[in-house]
């Protein structure tokens, strides 16, 4: 059913009554021509969702460009009054999305993975791997945000060395040895970072009670406490309190309790004091570690005390001698009884575990396997062998080994231990070598006791099994090593294959030529082999796979390269050998994270989460002919541009404050431009109000390298001939000719920008629920004007509209310089002053007329113009006369426009216009669109000369990908909200 209902000739009407939460009717500026693309655009949807935010004010507006977007739609316009709760939203200033394949399997924090597209009905309440880029190290996250849209430009399937892969669209950061970089700007023979560990699929527990009310108090009983009926009903209290009984497989808190007795069977004691009879449960290891279980004992409600360091003298002897050595010990404890009891009842050992009868509880077979693996890889973490290399052959691992004191007495019960160890490995598909029993050992105390050692099998795959699916927990330095000897067993395992190849290959040329095995080995000419290879090859036969010699890789070599730069994060550096466009017709999704390091791990990769002015000349199209290719060659060689292109200023971080607070106008101070280019720009080129205390370091350090720089996408810079004049005398006034040649510079805030926004997105959803906002899409994630959120939000959008007017001031310098290259006269004497500068995303505060009453509004323009009408206090002195002019680009095989603002557009829009063509076809879409042909050579045809970094961004800017500007243009001005000036043709396109 069409929701819109038609009430002026270019106007149409959401009403009210389409969805119970609006406040306001919906508008949209339109033509029957362009109506039902609208309505496949979900923008209906968009339009009445902003209509239902607190305290917005006469209607939610569309422009006739508007699109899908984030939240609000790309054209959308929207005014908030903050006395009535009027709110501020990152996404409706603008924001875009970088996606994944909803397949891509997410590392979770309790080692599980699961496909991106399932954490929609469940991302509230989970945590997932982070990597702190910073500390490197792993750590986990809260998931504030979870997106999912259809994809609008490209995306590719990559391949790496070792056979990971992954889907994901063009603009979707990857950390590499430079940073966080877009898929578009990675190639073959790049290098991304890989979290080895995969862990295991995830599996719903079940319902089933572990450990109940009354088995708690059975326990209490026989140890004794029974008898201090108050202290019973106190533990049990505790333990009610924090929903910890009934226990069942599903209980939020039964993982952690995994991981903590796998530790406690490990290094860790409980034992009850004799006096008051308190539980005590004591944990011992590294002072990192200890923080981690520290952090998961607080999680499942208790409070551990710190971690003390003391230091310690041991003693030990053996048959054959006696060893002396000091240590420094670092252990906390948990004084609480219903703690201790609880473990206890789960299965933990009660006391000296040497001396202790003790097995698997059996409860722990019935479980999912990541459940398993938890306890697993705790218990690991405290007793398995640190991996390493034979010291003699440095390309050879031992086998892990797990060991376990016994006395005499507990011995069979030791060995029935790791029998049921080795059940649940089996389970994981990790086979165990032997279990062992070493001669006598005589402790410390006089004691004897037995030494039990179980070995994992050390065949490739079943390393390979293990350090990819169970791994370790609480302890950083395994994890560490674990996650570096993956990534070496499994390039072993590649070479491997390759000789195993290479061995075929021999036998191949030995049997179609008389070659001998010298002339064989040097035709295959491949560093993985030798001649002797060659020769066992070819004479002697190879029954198994081949091995892979000394010579061919060391593991302390490999370690070095593959973590240079990373630490003892876990992450290795990983080559890109393939990295193909594909068909896609799906979903994608993304996650915004809670850490500052804004990431995460998909299929073991880690991943991440504007405005126009127009120049006027003296110059024409005879002055132009003779330099049209020098100067667009100039242009592309002096401006840089393109995704993650840094510029030629580098800002110190002083720079950076001081544009943030002063915008175009630290550039005109640098010698970038002059006085009256601030006067030609809209605010001057400055926003008061912003704060870049407020700045994160991760904002801070994209926002450093970009500054002059145009950016990708549908920014551009062209060079235009004026081509139609539809008001001679407001024209002139603004320094218009027909046959004039003019200047358009489309870019923004660049990576600074998305950043702010980014941060500001987390915060918002946590503001959302603090100020109890209801919203029919958590895109539009929002909180009050005068919220210290919404303040702290508007001071930094604030900073990032001043980053973008210096951005294009100094662009326009650089355009400058080009022009006196090109043609040898000072800028001044070829007419290169500005018309006028104006943003297209942007909240500002404005007043407004509202029931006879002047009233302060933060209007929202989302991919919408600024239009005020003539004698409008906001506008330059020079065009008090005529209005504010409005620049519309186009695409870059059409035409651009120049408007001027009118008062119906202060009476109806909140003084704005539409921002320009507006997407038809998504960026995937027009590129298979212009399979097979050359967009530079159409357009050359038609005389624009157009230089790009890549030929993809001509095919997903083609004109056929947009909207036609004249129709658009042709609504905005025949409903009176802008007026038609004059129309500009492109001659000379640059594109990122």
């Amino acid at each position: 059913m069409n929701p819109l209902k038609k009430i002026g000739n270019y106007t149409w009407e959401i009403s009210k009554d389409y969805k119970e939460c609006m406040n306001v009717p919906g508008i949209i500026y339109s033509s029957d021509k362009l109506i039902g693309h609208i309505l496949s655009e979900q923008v209906v949807e968009q339009v009445s969702n902003v209509a239902c935010l607190p305290g917005i004010v006469k209607a939610s507006l569309a422009m006739p460009d508007v699109h899908w977007g984030y939240g609000f739609p790309i054209g959308g316009v929207a005014a908030f009054d903050p006395e009535e709760g009027g709110v501020v939203s990152p996404g409706g200033v603008g924001y875009d999305i970088n996606c994944l394949c909803g397949k891509s399997l997410i590392l979770h924090e309790l080692g599980f993975h699961l496909p991106i597209e399932k954490f929609e009905s469940l991302w509230q309440k989970e945590r997932i791997k982070v990597l702190d880029l910073e500390k490197k190290k792993n750590e986990s996250s809260k998931i504030l945000i979870f997106l999912k849209r259809r994809p609008k430009n490209r995306v590719y399937k990559v391949i790496t060395k070792s056979g990971r892969n992954i889907i994901a669209t063009e603009d979707h950061p990857f950390y590499t040895r430079y940073g966080m970089r877009e898929l578009r700007n990675l190639s073959v023979g790049s290098d991304v970072a890989i979290y080895p560990f995969e862990g295991l699929p995830y599996e719903k527990p079940s319902d089933e009670v572990i450990v109940d009310e009354e088995e708690i108090i059975q326990f209490l009983l026989k140890l004794g406490k029974g008898s201090h009926g108050n202290a019973l009903r106190q533990i049990i209290s505790h333990l009610r309190r924090r929903k910890l009984i009934p226990l069942r497989q599903n209980s939020p808190q039964l993982p952690y309790l995994l991981k903590i007795m796998g530790y406690v069977f490990g290094d860790g004691n409980i034992y009850f004091t004799n006096g008051e009879g308190k539980g005590i449960t004591w944990f011992y290891g590294k002072k990192e570690d200890l923080e981690d279980i520290r952090k998961d004992i607080k999680r499942i409600g208790y409070t551990p005390s710190r971690v003390y360091l003391r230091k310690r003298e041991n003693k030990i002897k053996t048959l054959y001698s006696e060893y002396r050595f000091e240590n420094i010990q670092a252990g906390f404890k948990v004084s609480s009884s219903s703690f201790a009891s609880l473990l206890c009842v789960l299965g933990c050992p009660l006391g000296n575990k040497r001396n202790n009868y003790y097995h698997l509880p059996s409860w722990i077979f019935a479980l999912p396997r990541w459940q398993k693996r938890l306890f697993l890889a705790s218990y690991f973490g405290a007793e398995m062998s640190t991996p390493s290399t034979l010291t003699k052959h440095d390309y050879n691992l031992y086998a892990p080994v797990l060991s376990l004191n016994k006395s005499k007495e507990t011995l069979l019960s030791g060995k029935n231990f790791l029998e049921e160890i080795c059940s649940l490995l089996n389970e994981i598909g990790v086979k165990v070598n032997k279990i062992s029993q070493r001669k006598e050992q005589v402790n410390a105390d006089g004691t004897t006791s037995y030494r039990l050692r179980l070995i994992l099998s050390s065949s490739l795959d079943n390393l390979i099994n293990f350090y990819s699916r169970v791994g370790f927990e609480y302890n950083a330095k395994k994890k560490f090593l674990g996650n570096v000897v993956l990534h070496f067993l499994r390039s072993k395992q590649l070479i491997i294959e390759e000789r195993n190849k290479l061995a075929l290959q021999a036998k191949e040329l030995k049997s179609l030529n008389e070659w001998g095995a010298k002339r064989i080995y040097e035709e295959i000419s491949s560093p993985l082999v030798n001649l002797r290879f060659i020769e066992r090859s070819i004479y002697e036969g190879r029954k198994t796979s081949s091995r892979i010699g000394n010579e061919v890789i060391s593991f302390s070599g490999f370690k070095k390269i593959a973590t240079e730069g990373l630490g003892e994060s876990g992450m290795v550096w990983e080559e890109i050998i393939s990295k193909e466009e594909i068909k896609f017709d799906d979903f994608v999704y993304d996650f915004t994270v809670a850490h500052k390091s804004h990431n995460f791990i998909a299929n073991n990769f880690v991943v991440s989460n504007c405005g126009v002015r127009l120049i006027r000349s003296n110059l024409t199209m005879n002055d132009l002919k003779p330099h049209h290719e020098k100067l667009m060659d100039t242009l592309f060689n002096n401006v840089p541009c393109g995704v993650g292109i840094g510029g030629k200023i580098k800002l110190s971080r002083k720079d950076e404050r001081e544009v943030f607070l002063k915008g175009a106008r630290w550039a005109v101070e640098k010698g970038f431009g002059i006085e009256d280019d601030l006067k030609s720009t809209e605010e001057n080129g400055k926003l008061k109000g912003a704060n870049p205390d407020l700045i994160s370091e991760r904002a801070y350090e994209r926002g450093k390298k970009q500054i002059g720089t145009l950016g990708s996408g549908n920014h551009f810079l062209e060079v235009q001939v004026v081509d139609e004049i539809y008001d001679k005398e407001i024209a002139n006034s603004l320094g218009i000719f027909k046959g004039e040649i003019t200047i358009m510079i489309h870019t923004g805030s660049r990576g600074f920008g998305h950043q702010v926004c980014d941060d500001n997105l987390r915060v918002m959803q946590k503001a959302v629920n603090k100020y109890g906002i209801k919203l029919p899409d958590r895109q539009l994630a929002c909180a009050p004007i005068n919220s210290k959120e919404g303040k702290n939000y508007f001071s930094q959008m604030t900073c990032a509209a001043n980053y973008a007017w210096c951005n294009r001031q100094i662009i326009m310098h650089l355009v400058r310089e080009s022009f006196q290259k090109v043609f040898g006269k000072s800028w001044e004497d070829l007419g290169l002053y500005l018309v006028y500068d104006v943003t297209h995303n942007i909240a500002k505060f404005e007043e407004y007329e509202i029931n006879g009453k002047k009233k302060t509004l933060c209007v929202h323009r989302k991919g919408a113009t600024r239009a005020f009408p003539k004698n409008h206090p906001k506008i330059p002195e020079k065009y008090k006369d005529i209005g504010q002019p409005v620049i519309i680009p186009g695409d870059m095989g059409r035409a651009s426009y120049l408007l001027i603002g009118t008062e119906k557009a202060l009476s109806e829009t909140w003084g704005s216009t539409c921002h320009g063509a507006g997407r038809e076809m998504s960026r995937h879409k027009a590129i298979r669109e212009a399979k097979g042909r050359s967009i530079s050579k159409e357009m050359r045809e038609k005389g624009i000369i157009v230089r790009a970094r890549k030929e993809n961004t001509l095919a997903e800017e083609m004109s056929e990908a947009y909207k036609d500007v004249n129709d658009v243009v042709e609504v905005v001005d025949k409903a009176g909200i802008s007026h038609k000036i004059s129309k500009m043709r492109p001659l000379g396109v640059v594109k990122g």
